[in-house]
């Protein structure tokens, strides 16, 4: 008798351990691995699971994209569309540091480019200095680099002198009130505003002359860039004689 259910104890320990054998889902992903897996949760971007052999463990996740079909425990499949493959437009702007590695001619050579405020614009998308490399040959790369310092080293220049210079200001016009109250010139506190802001004045005016030639030639030269892309680049319809005859012809 106690070999009996010592063996009936054998088959249902076996039999339990062999339904948690087959418990297991398969993960099938479009790179070709194998996920043995407890599935707990699938949406439309994601799947959550275990890992089949630690099942107390963590949830993982997965997203569709990466899943091309999962065999559940019942024998049952489920399966996923393949992503529609990126274009090299879009895998370049998907890159951390956003950097295109695409050949710029190719995706727009007809767009008009403009320089506003320090940057470049082409048909409507400003432009990453990570990738002025594949829109501007080397000779103008270099000239872009050194307008960019000129053209900052100009702004600031500027916004220091227009601060003095209008500190300046604010200094000498009390002076004058100062001067129709009191009515005299032996006045200390006027002399003293009037010699302060004379000072700042002068300092503001002469870092003015100094930043606004910088600030231009450095906007000159980022426009002079633009315009050599624009350039080589361009589109035009002219009237020309070919073999057949007078036409227009579509010159890009």
């Amino acid at each position: 008798m106690k070999k009996i259910i010592a063996v009936l104890a054998a088959s249902v320990a076996m039999l339990l351990f062999a339904g948690k054998a087959h418990a297991q889902d398969i993960i099938l992903t479009h790179d070709g691995d194998i996920i043995t897996a407890v599935v707990s949760e699938i949406s439309e971007t994601e799947i959550v699971y275990k890992s089949f052999d630690n099942q107390e463990g963590p949830n993982y996740k997965i997203a569709t994209s990466r899943v091309q079909k999962i065999r559940f425990a019942n024998g049952t499949e489920q399966a996923f569309s393949q992503p529609a493959p990126q274009t090299e437009v879009q895998s370049a702007f998907q890159a951390a540091d956003r950097t295109p590695t695409y050949n710029a001619a190719e995706v727009n050579r007809s767009g008009y480019m403009v320089h506003e405020n320090g940057e470049f614009i082409l048909g409507g998308r400003t432009l990453y200095e990570g990738e002025y490399r594949n829109y501007f040959n080397d000779d103008e790369f270099e000239t872009i680099n050194g307008a960019l310092k000129q053209r900052r080293a100009g702004k600031g220049i500027l916004l220091a002198g227009t601060g003095c210079a209008g500190f300046g200001l604010g200094l000498m016009i009390p002076a004058g009130i100062c001067l129709l109250v009191t009515d005299t010139y032996y006045n200390y506190t006027y002399w003293a505003l009037l010699y302060s802001g004379a000072a700042f004045l002068s300092v503001g005016c002469t870092l003015l002359s100094v930043g606004i030639p910088l600030y231009c030639i450095g906007n000159g030269r980022l426009n002079w860039a633009a315009d050599n892309y624009n350039q080589r680049n361009r589109m035009s319809l002219d009237l020309t004689v070919g073999q057949y005859g007078p036409g227009l012809a579509f010159r890009f």
